[in-house]
């Protein structure tokens, strides 16, 4: 009984999504300051702040939309719309959560990760009681907690963004917001999700190509970018566009042809060929770091 009740729990606060959580370490990643421990514990702190964050958020989400998410052939099966969870308990772990953030929040020490981690709950609240009924505002806004995850990750270890990484990164987030939209539009309809009947299938195509061109053309732009040649030493990181411009196009082929993927999280978990790239795409930026290619 107690295993299934933290299954249960960990299917609540979803586990598996603090994969988006990433992008707290992306300004880590490129800044070459892995090899310091203290940067990196800091990155971590701030890192757990944003996952237990976002859960607080899907929590909330949850007990908002149980009612709906009973009407949705995946998300029925979720801990509060299945009834296994009581709605009273997803209180408590509200309560749990955010005491976790506050503890993570007050060893991070730093006011600027402070006010961005309050922007991104103060956000996420707003979007849960209106702006996710917005068109094109409910993408805005979710595309806008990716960027204020990498500048949450920047502060933390003192260094600046780029304006090509901001850029590449917003462009990123709006892509993968949209391709979720067209998935859960052509999947479900308009009964799970309000907004739906606000888009077409044309015109998010046509958003998700715009999105898609950009995120690589900013991210080409980043690598060659003269500051980035300087701190990784070398011009070869250009070569690191063909992971992701294959990582965008097998997404969209699976948000096209597969049945089975409607979340850009679960395509990561599921699709070899997307995971794979992501290795890939880690491997080649190490290789170059370490002046094997």
């Amino acid at each position: 009984m107690v295993f299934i009740m933290i299954k249960e729990v960990i299917k609540l606060i979803r586990v598996k999504q603090w994969i988006k959580n990433v992008f707290v370490i992306i300004p880590l990643f490129f800044s070459l300051k892995f090899t310091e421990l203290s940067v990196c514990i800091s990155a971590l702190y701030t890192f757990s702040a944003f996952c237990l964050t976002s859960s607080f958020v899907y929590v909330l989400n949850d007990i908002l939309d149980r009612e709906k998410d009973k009407l949705h052939p995946k998300k029925k099966y979720r801990p509060l719309a299945s009834g296994i969870l009581s709605v009273s308990f997803a209180f408590f772990l509200l309560a749990v959560l955010l005491c976790f953030v506050i503890l993570f929040l007050f060893i991070i020490n730093d006011n600027k990760v402070l006010y961005i981690v309050c922007l991104y709950l103060g956000m996420n609240l707003l979007y849960s009681f209106k702006l996710k009924h917005l068109v094109l505002a409910d993408v805005f806004v979710i595309a806008l907690g990716f960027i204020l995850r990498v500048y949450a990750g920047a502060y933390a270890i003192d260094v600046s963004v780029s304006s090509f990484l901001f850029m590449t990164t917003f462009f990123l987030a709006l892509f993968l917001a949209f391709s979720k939209r067209k998935s859960e539009l052509c999947k479900t309809g308009e009964s799970t999700r309000e907004v739906l009947k606000n888009y077409s299938s044309e015109v998010i195509n046509q958003y998700i190509i715009i999105s898609a061109g950009l995120t690589i053309l900013c991210y080409s732009l980043y690598t060659l970018e003269p500051h980035t040649i300087e701190r990784f030493g070398t011009n070869r990181l250009i070569y690191s566009v063909f992971f992701v411009t294959y990582g965008i196009f097998r997404y969209m082929y699976l948000l096209n042809f597969s049945e089975e993927i409607e979340d850009p999280t679960e395509a990561v978990y599921a699709d070899k060929g997307l995971f794979l790239t992501c290795l890939g795409f880690c491997a080649y930026i190490l290789l170059i770091l370490f002046n094997i290619v």
